[in-house]
């Protein structure tokens, strides 16, 4: 259902024909002092809601929209929002008033105040809740009008629909910085990629040709580390890297937002980035261990432990002279032998550990580490399902532990 969300005050407007460009299509205009009219007339709505305040509810502006939309017309009586408590009121009439699922055209024109800011709060706030899709924002420009070739008078209205895109970025962004989700912020870059390949829209310079592989690249690394694949998300911030230098100027033409956290998204993927993950050496050891102190950062505790109990396996195939460390066999072999040495720390087992491992200088500490850190990966892996789990709050302060822990090997 597409519902119009307009306003009207109790003021004298002037009368002048407003033009509606939509791209790729030729204008349309209306003449009229009541923008609510012409928001009618260019998008066609089922339902247009009105928000008045008491003393809007009463003038002619109202009555006149009325007559004219009929069955079409919702009143929606509001207060005039000088206060908290009166804006918190605006909140609740617009979140009843708007159906849900419902497709939305936002018209501030005659919006009071900062009445403008509280409804686009709502709505992005009804996005979430009630599953509306805002599909304008839009402004007729009264202030902005020109005269013609034809000596009419005509007053654009303005597309402020930017507003919501720059919202979904912001969201995006936010997502990938704070939690390492790059699902979204992966979707707008290819929704950038694809939207001008598909209108036909070139304007000036060439067409996008990597968002979309930047896209892939944002998408793979946040799955990886998410599902646990920490040699492919090395390999993707990479990627990523190597691709922030195509992608600049791109960015800056088809997708601004991402222009302006590029540079962000790479000082926070450098860490990270390895050609060849799969290449056993202290360098590698050292990007796959900051690709566990990420996790920490971004609140993802079970892949940082995860991710540290295997971690210190790799670091045992190293310092055992590059034994084949992604053979399942060779790596079953450095678990039996770290188990052994934690056995005979803690319980005094006389099995005996081969002697390469009672070589290292580091086999007390790390016999020592392996126990504390299994005991603390079977908490966390099986879900805390036994007798004497660790509490929620110290798995948080055990990981940051761990990344301190390890980060003493190298």
């Amino acid at each position: 259902m597409l519902v119009a969300l307009s306003t009207i005050g109790p003021t004298e407007y002037k009368e002048i024909e407003y033009s509606w460009a939509p791209p790729g299509q030729e204008p349309r205009t209306y003449r009229t002092a009541l923008f609510p009219l012409a928001v009618d007339t260019f998008f066609r709505p089922e339902k247009l809601l009105l928000m008045v305040t008491s003393e809007a509810r009463t003038h002619e502006n109202r009555c006149y929209i009325e007559r004219v939309l009929g069955q079409r017309f919702q009143l929606v009586p509001i207060p005039s929002g000088r206060t908290e408590e009166e804006l918190w009121q605006i909140f609740d009439i617009v979140s009843d008033a708007v159906p849900e699922g419902a497709e939305v055209i936002l018209d501030v024109t005659h919006a009071f105040r900062s009445l403008p800011f509280v409804i686009f709060g709502v709505i992005n706030y009804l996005r979430r809740t009630k599953g509306i899709r805002l599909e304008r924002i839009v402004y007729g420009a009264y202030d902005a009008k020109e005269t013609g070739p034809d000596g009419v008078q005509r007053a654009p209205v303005f597309d402020l629909t930017m507003l919501v895109d720059l919202h979904e970025w912001l969201q995006a962004v936010e997502a990938f910085t704070l939690r390492s989700e790059g699902q979204k912020l992966a979707d707008l870059l290819d929704e950038a990629h694809r939207r001008p390949w598909l209108s036909g829209e070139r304007g000036e310079g060439e067409l996008p040709r990597q968002l979309q592989r930047m896209a892939g690249c944002i998408k793979e690394f946040s799955q990886s580390v998410r599902l646990l694949r920490p040699l492919e998300a090395l390999e993707a911030a990479a990627r990523a890297q190597t691709l922030a230098r195509q992608v600049e100027q791109e960015a800056a033409r088809w997708a601004k937002p991402f222009r302006h956290v590029l540079l962000r998204l790479t000082d926070e993927l450098s860490p990270l980035a390895t050609g060849d993950a799969r290449a056993l050496d202290e360098e590698g050891l050292r990007r796959q261990l900051s690709l566990i102190k990420h996790c920490v950062e971004k609140d993802l505790i079970v892949q940082a432990v995860l991710m540290g109990r295997e971690w210190l396996v790799n670091w045992l195939a190293w310092r055992a002279g590059n034994k084949p460390w992604l053979n399942r066999d060779t790596r079953q072999e450095l678990e039996r032998v770290l188990g052994l040495a934690a056995r005979r720390l803690q319980e005094g087992d006389t099995e005996a550990v081969p002697s390469w491992y009672d070589a290292l200088p580091e086999a007390g500490a790390v016999a020592d580490l392996w126990r504390w850190l299994t005991n603390l990966r079977n908490d966390v892996a099986h879900c805390a399902m036994n007798d004497h789990p660790a509490p929620s709050s110290s798995i948080r302060e055990r990981a940051e532990e761990l990344v301190q822990r390890l980060i003493k090997l190298l």
